[in-house]
């Protein structure tokens, strides 16, 4: 679970993410991204009912998204991510689901290195 200083729970933080306009975009998800002046990066995740209408749905692509998250953290800017997750996103399996994060994080430019983001789990 990731750690409550980099969460976004607010919606006014939220709202802020979402008005500053900048995004990256792929079938499966779609990335907000505020830049900070300091601080810890900060994620939040939404699935809405239109894309998945049962909660327990909604709460396995948040889980998956956040496990995936946690090692990435140290590699990001001092930014609030706002992932918004698409309909095609449901039928990913956990590590098309991590590419497809790691090319956004890359596309956005909010990766502190542009080397390696294996959190060591292959081989």
């Amino acid at each position: 679970m990731l750690p409550r200083p980099q969460r976004l729970v607010r919606h006014r933080d939220f709202q802020a993410t979402y008005q500053r306009k900048r995004r990256v975009d792929s079938p499966a998800l779609t990335l907000y991204v505020g830049r900070r002046s300091q601080g810890t990066p900060r994620l939040g995740f939404v699935v809405s009912k239109k894309v998945a209408g049962k909660a327990h749905d909604r709460n396995l692509v948040k889980r998956r998204l956040r496990a995936l998250s946690l090692p990435l953290l140290p590699e990001l800017e001092h930014v609030d991510l706002v992932v918004v997750v698409r309909a095609p996103a449901l039928t990913l399996d956990f590590a098309g689901l991590r590419a497809t994060v790691v090319q956004l994080f890359q596309q956005a430019g909010v990766l502190k290195t542009a080397g390696d983001t294996n959190d060591g789990g292959e081989r």
